[in-house]
């Protein structure tokens, strides 16, 4: 007995040995990430992963950040903002303190509610409530997209020069929509337009398959406000399901879209019925190095990037960035102010292996995105201008950039 107790005491510094070396567990920066892979924005999230893949890739072809190569924790939120609360706390568990998300505005909020208190920075690509500019974030909460403070004027303004005297809205009942749909009746109204009674949906629509959602009932009601364009603000499950359905009635009406309903899950379900629908959507520039991102995640994808891509893969860039002018990716408080100093302020850099070359040689660096400048206000928000879309031949094209 006595032998073989030598023999563990023998063993055990070899174990720790084994564990410790270059053929055990490889070390890596991790960055959070909360994207809806199910439920209501699963088409964005499908999308959001392919560019964080090609993210991940370019940073750690060129380097990675610390010295390691980058790994992105993904989490399923689900489209559901009780599941995304759980998905954050599981990453803040995991000693990570810069995560990428949610979609869901909704989504955010609550993964906000996890994070802030922990000392972890949020930065969402696509969540544009108003609601997020206004948190008690501690300066933790981030977005790469405008708010819809801008969407919202830009929706009235663009309807009002078309000679549009009356709107409705049938609005998904979340942050998302409540907060878009405010500004927009407030905005129109001060034009001079007519806003009449808006009708929304619940918010649990958005988890569900568009087959099974009746909205026909929230139809009629539309109809019977005989407003000269129903404006629907929505993920795209409820755009489809509600182009499905008005397809089946005879009755034509005119209906403009948002950014929500932009996803190619939205071209090819919703039937012949979407054909001609214009909506708005954030937009970017194409210069050299927005194509040279659309070829490596058309690659991936099998499809060009839809709206807000580039903002998530600008996201991921940034918060790599961020570790490395902060020198370590498990504090929260340096991340997040490594995040405003990168953003802003110094030599202008368009790509992530320029920019970390410059950091390591000790420069102040501005990074601007594929998306546009980033350019953090007071409240972590970004500005952009905005486009009008519309579906031709099943396709989304570009009609004429909008400015609030």
């Amino acid at each position: 007995m006595r032998r073989w107790g030598m023999r563990k005491l023998l063993l055990i510094p070899l174990v720790l040995l084994l564990v410790g070396c270059p053929g055990g567990e490889k070390e890596t920066v991790k960055i959070g990430a909360l994207i809806p892979l199910t439920g209501g924005l699963a088409s964005y999230g499908e999308y959001m992963q392919y560019a964080i893949d090609v993210a991940v890739e370019e940073i750690n072809e060129n380097g990675g950040v610390l010295g390691k190569e980058v790994e992105v924790v993904v989490k399923n939120t689900e489209t559901n903002p009780d599941v995304a609360g759980e998905a954050a706390q599981e990453l803040v568990d995991e000693g990570i303190r810069i995560i990428i998300g949610a979609a869901a505005s909704s989504s955010t909020i609550e993964a906000s509610e996890v994070t802030i208190p922990n000392e972890c920075v949020l930065i969402a690509p696509p969540s544009t409530s108003p609601d997020i500019t206004t948190l008690d974030d501690n300066d933790l909460v981030f977005r790469t997209c405008p708010s819809d403070l801008f969407q919202g004027k830009v929706m009235a303004k663009y309807l009002h020069d078309q000679g549009k005297t009356s709107i409705v809205a049938l609005y998904i009942n979340n942050s998302y929509g409540i907060g878009l749909k405010n500004v927009l009746y407030q905005e129109f109204a001060a034009l001079g337009g007519e806003t009449l009674k808006s009708v929304s949906y619940p918010e649990e629509f958005s988890i569900l398959p568009p087959e099974s959602i009746d909205f026909l009932p929230y139809i009629d009601t539309l109809y019977a406000r005989n407003a000269d364009v129903v404006v629907l603000i929505a993920y795209d499950e409820g755009g489809i399901a509600v182009h499905k359905e008005a397809e089946e009635r005879d009755d034509v009406i005119e209906w403009f879209g948002c950014d929500g309903i932009m996803t190619q899950g939205f071209l090819d379900n919703a039937g012949t019925y979407a054909e001609g629908i214009k909506g708005t959507a954030p937009y970017h520039e194409e210069d050299e190095y927005y194509d040279d991102f659309k070829e490596r995640y058309s690659e991936k994808a099998g499809c060009d990037p839809i709206t807000f891509i580039p903002n998530t893969y600008d996201a991921v860039i940034l918060a790599a960035l961020a570790i490395e002018h902060a020198g370590t990716w498990e504090d929260g408080i340096a991340i997040r102010d490594a995040l405003r100093e990168v953003a802003s302020g110094g030599t202008a850099v368009r790509t992530f292996a320029d920019a970390v070359e410059k950091l390591q040689a000790g420069e102040d660096i501005d990074y601007n995105g594929i998306s546009g400048t980033l350019d953090f206000d007071e409240n972590g928000d970004v500005e952009a201008p905005y486009e009008i879309w519309e579906v031709q031949s099943g396709e989304f094209v570009h009609v004429e950039v909008v400015t609030p």
